[in-house]
């Protein structure tokens, strides 16, 4: 990554630089955190739980965006479907659990995503997960735009592993 960024070319550009998808949406405001890293962990046990990349364009729109597609699957009474079928042998129980702490790690709303001391202890089961729902604020949310109608955008592919990267350059404090 750092290889595709010029760190420090320009003084007055601060930059979030991360693999599309992987990036919580609060990164480009409120600057990297244990919150951030706690998104993209979520997004992290979703991709491995699915087998299957955060963002697929190629796909329809309503699996494209892998957070919202395993909401709507739970939304559906079928979360076991959003599961990589190339998983025979697992304990339905785990698998939906997984699959709930990765929607909850990737919360809308940084606040209430969960510590990563408490993930590992969800994952143990040693700790009860909180009551949500798919209808629950920031649960499967997030704000997909056409990346063309965001001018601050710039766009870099990376074709040894294929993987997009994105860029939001904050100038002076602002989202421009």
């Amino acid at each position: 990554m750092s290889r595709l960024y010029e760190r420090g070319a320009d003084p007055t550009t601060t930059a979030a630089v991360g693999t599309f998808g992987y990036m919580a949406p609060d990164l480009t405001t409120m600057g990297p955190s244990t919150g951030t890293d706690v998104y993209a962990f979520g997004v992290f046990l979703l991709e491995v739980t699915c087998g299957r990349r955060p963002v697929e364009p190629h796909l329809p729109a309503a699996k494209r965006f892998l957070i919202k597609w395993v909401c709507e699957c739970w939304r559906g009474s079928s979360l076991l479907d959003a599961v990589d079928p190339k998983l025979t042998e697992f304990s339905s129980r785990e698998v939906k659990r997984v699959l709930k702490i990765g929607l909850l790690c990737a919360n809308l709303a940084p606040d209430a995503r969960p510590s990563m001391e408490q993930v590992v202890q969800y994952l143990n089961g040693n700790l009860a997960l909180p009551e949500f729902w798919p209808d629950s604020l920031g649960i499967g949310a997030l704000i997909p735009t056409t990346l063309s109608q965001l001018p601050s955008l710039s766009l870099s592919s990376s074709s040894s592993h294929n993987s997009m990267f994105i860029t939001h350059s904050l100038l002076n404090g602002s989202g421009r």
